[in-house]
């Protein structure tokens, strides 16, 4: 699908994903799940990791017991891999995506109103874009625990677009993986794709209005 000036003249608000698209954090938790592993006792491998990427808490929880049996729980797990991230990010800062801060700043400044629509839980999202200074950009906030389903069900947009008082149709989703994508599509938004660890099939493909390989640029190429 390629964008038209129509279509841009229809959107009013903008939606963005976190993990992958504003921070590089996909890979962080590649990196994070190994070293939970061995705390837990658990040979966790980056190849397993990888088939978690994008999903919910009970899809993950599914594919990592599918491998490890029902020794691994999220229950037990998220408080170590979220130690071992807080240390990383202590040490190391938080990896912000290229071109993430400027396509924030544009569509502040244009006067878009923002929605961060992601499916990892609430206070880490908040605690993530606290770190990184952009929480204040953001009207709402709609992540995985706030919903009955996540993605690739479209309820977080769908509560995304009504918590801006826009209708589904007038919003612009950028997301980076398949599930966000068919979540936006589900929902009647527009979605964009800037791929991160997911590459796009070709049902992704079709689902997108427009894909690019960062954001950089991307708000200009789209509003001037």
């Amino acid at each position: 699908m390629h964008y038209t000036n129509q279509k841009i003249a229809e959107i009013k608000g903008i939606i963005f994903d976190m993990d992958g698209l504003l921070f590089d954090t996909e890979r962080l938790y590649l990196k994070a799940w190994p070293p939970t592993g061995e705390i837990m006792g658990i040979p966790i491998t980056e190849e397993v990791a990888r088939k978690t990427i994008a999903l919910g808490g009970y899809e993950m929880e599914e594919i990592f017991q599918a491998h490890y049996g029902l020794d691994f729980t999220l229950e037990k797990a998220r408080p170590v891999i979220r130690q071992w991230i807080t240390d990383y990010v202590a040490e190391h800062g938080l990896p912000v995506r290229p071109g993430a801060r400027e396509a924030i700043a544009f569509f502040h400044k244009r006067g878009f109103p923002l929605a961060i629509g992601s499916s990892n839980l609430h206070h880490v999202v908040v605690a993530y874009l606290e770190e990184a200074g952009l929480l204040s950009y953001f009207s709402t906030i709609v992540t995985g625990d706030m919903v009955e389903r996540v993605k690739p069900a479209p309820d977080i947009f769908l509560q995304a677009a009504a918590n801006l008082g826009l209708r589904p149709e007038e919003c612009l989703v950028f997301e980076d993986s398949p599930p966000g994508i068919e979540a936006a599509h589900k929902a009647g938004c527009v979605p964009i794709m800037v791929p991160d660890l997911l590459e796009p099939c070709d049902v992704t493909r079709d689902r997108c209005w427009q894909i690019f390989s960062s954001l950089e640029g991307v708000p200009q190429r789209l509003f001037d």
